[in-house]
């Protein structure tokens, strides 16, 4: 599957956010928020509820305008430019949200002519997702179980590849089987070069398949980079667990220095 990686010219960054703050009334939901994430990284960004994961997420894709600050991707100002960055994301939200009268193919092929792919390409397309992710074509979606929604929902985010695809909880209810074929198929779309931007509470996938990891705590970035990055950074051991140097970094009395 070829996949649209071409972005803005020069930038090497795939999502870019200098300053980035949500204020509600007088809540602060994110304040000040710094985050590179450079072409072709699987990153996987987590923290408690409520720490502003998905307030992120809805930013970075355009759902929610900043209070404060700017949000590039693919080198797109997302509030100015809005059109030229949304064309390169692909968004799966936390709670799926289909047309459950169509069936997968039909409801792709609605998706593909929203984005104004040319027909031919876009039943192309659909085969090819649908054969990918092991999707019924026929059957309705308002028969689909939550693993298969969650693999129409991927389905739909790719249909126009995307450069950079965001994910709010993709993993969360649902078998491994169908947890494993999404990661199969999100590894080789990075490997192609594809961004993908996650968030999990199950920190266990978030350290298996990440490459690189922000961890975010009452609306403020804590610590981002490798696994072993984050475990300098923690004073954790060099084999401490994802869950051990979150649990540090959050202030738990659970974490490395508890040891």
């Amino acid at each position: 599957m070829d996949h649209n990686t071409e972005s803005h010219p020069g930038s090497p960054l795939a999502i870019e956010i200098k300053g980035y703050s949500k204020k509600y009334d007088k809540f602060y939901a994110v304040r000040g928020l710094n985050l590179e994430i450079r072409k072709g990284t699987f990153f996987g960004f987590v923290g408690p509820n409520g720490a502003g994961k998905s307030t992120t997420i809805n930013s970075i894709v355009g759902l929610v305008k900043p209070t404060d600050g700017l949000i590039k991707v693919a080198g797109f100002d997302i509030i100015r430019q809005p059109l030229e960055a949304k064309a390169h994301i692909g968004f799966m939200p936390e709670e799926t949200v289909l047309y459950e009268r169509l069936t997968a193919m039909e409801y792709l092929d609605f998706v593909g002519n929203m984005y104004a792919i040319p027909q031919d390409e876009v039943t192309r397309r659909s085969i090819e997702l649908l054969k990918l992710l092991d999707l019924d074509h026929d059957k309705l979606m308002g028969a689909f179980s939550l693993g298969m929604k969650k693999k129409a929902s991927l389905a739909a985010a790719l249909i126009h590849q995307p450069s950079v695809i965001i994910l709010d909880e993709p993993f969360s209810g649902i078998d491994a089987t169908t947890s494993h074929r999404i990661r199969v198929t999100l590894n080789r779309m990075v490997d192609e070069g594809t961004t993908v931007f996650f968030s999990s509470h199950v920190l266990e996938t978030v350290e298996r398949i990440s490459r690189e990891i922000g961890i975010i705590n009452k609306g403020q970035l804590l610590a981002t980079g490798t696994l072993p990055q984050m475990r300098e950074k923690a004073k954790c051991e060099p084999d401490a667990s994802l869950e051990e140097v979150f649990l540090t970094l959050v202030g738990s009395q659970e974490g490395c220095e508890s040891e």
